[in-house]
């Protein structure tokens, strides 16, 4: 990729980044401890909620959770690939170290394995 490219793909990135951040930070609370971690906030009751809507409360704090754990994964996949562009390693496998193919790059901007290496990665 040419330098033109990879600053195109990094603010694409950076932008994706921060969309993230924010619809995290509009249902959940990061974690002091753990950088990168958040925590979904469990919606409030009060002793007047029938149980009706204590279950409800609970499925929708489940499927946050969800959503939370993917959208965490999904940041940590654009840190990392930000991380290794502005380190000049964008496009070597972890594995291998030999160049990953670029229409993989283009289908998955932040694969972080050749071809050869992702297809043995999910046996061992």
């Amino acid at each position: 990729m040419t330098k033109a490219e990879l600053q195109k793909l990094k603010m694409e990135l950076e932008k994706e980044r921060d969309a993230i951040t924010n619809e995290l930070d509009s249902f959940a609370t990061k974690n002091p401890v753990v950088k990168g971690d958040y925590q979904a906030r469990f919606p409030e009751t009060d002793q007047t909620d029938t149980p009706d809507e204590k279950a409800h409360s609970v499925t929708d704090y489940e499927g946050e959770r969800a959503i939370e754990q993917n959208l965490e994964v999904r940041l940590k996949e654009i840190n990392e690939t930000i991380q290794k562009i502005d380190q000049g390693t964008y496009g070597i496998c972890n594995r291998c170290q030999s160049p990953i193919e670029g229409k993989r790059l283009e289908a998955i901007p932040v694969a972080r394995f050749c071809l050869s290496c992702a297809k043995t990665a999910r046996f061992t």
